[in-house]
């Protein structure tokens, strides 16, 4: 006789892996094309759903791009508590936080959604993710402050020095190519030569 225990695990894990499928596709269209060239159609299409079955985790394609941005906030979140908890100097941890960030892009259906399809989004969902994401922001600049405090990192003006590491990771997706001269494991390599130690003290 089947355990009881087990479907229920069996059907959650199913879901869940079927939920992890479907923001991976949603958020390779959503970068590659866009939101306006994205349609349900087409992600339903590439996991070989229908239209049904696809509507049994999304309503709108508006919500399809919230999940994804909130996917990745999730993601972003963790790594920084991560950071925030290692051992060692602030200029180590903004190191992690670089090197996991940017870790999943090179993963076989690993995504990250470019920020300029925010537009999309409805002003419930803008000003949620916006906030999560402000929230990140902040933690990593009371982190550089820190380390400025400690004196691992040199820098005059810490909010703009994270901005500007953070619009730049935001941004690898829109030109990372897995057949590109550099794999994602030697960019963050590139990064933390350019903004980690353009921030050691």
């Amino acid at each position: 006789m089947t355990d009881p225990t087990f479907q229920v695990f069996d059907r959650k894990a199913l879901h869940e892996a079927r939920r992890r499928a479907l923001l991976r596709e949603a958020g390779r269209q959503f970068t590659d094309k866009g939101y306006a060239g994205t349609s349900l159609n087409s992600v339903a299409k590439a996991l070989s759903l229908t239209k049904a079955g696809l509507y049994h985790y999304v309503d709108t394609k508006e919500q399809l791009l919230y999940l994804c941005y909130s996917d990745a906030i999730d993601s972003a979140e963790t790594i920084m508590s991560e950071a925030e908890n290692l051992e060692g100097d602030a200029l180590g941890k903004v190191s992690y936080y670089i090197r996991q960030h940017l870790a999943p892009i090179g993963q076989p259906g690993g995504f990250h959604i470019i920020l300029s399809e925010f537009f999309a989004l409805s002003d419930e969902h803008h000003e949620e993710l916006r906030t999560r994401a402000r929230e990140i922001d902040q933690r990593m600049v009371r982190l550089v402050e820190s380390g400025v405090a400690e004196g691992s990192i040199q820098t005059k003006n810490p909010g703009m020095s994270v901005y500007a590491m953070q619009g730049a990771l935001n941004w690898i997706p829109k030109w990372f190519s897995p057949a590109g001269d550099e794999s994602i494991e030697e960019i963050a390599d590139d990064f933390i030569d350019l903004f980690v130690n353009g921030l050691k003290g």
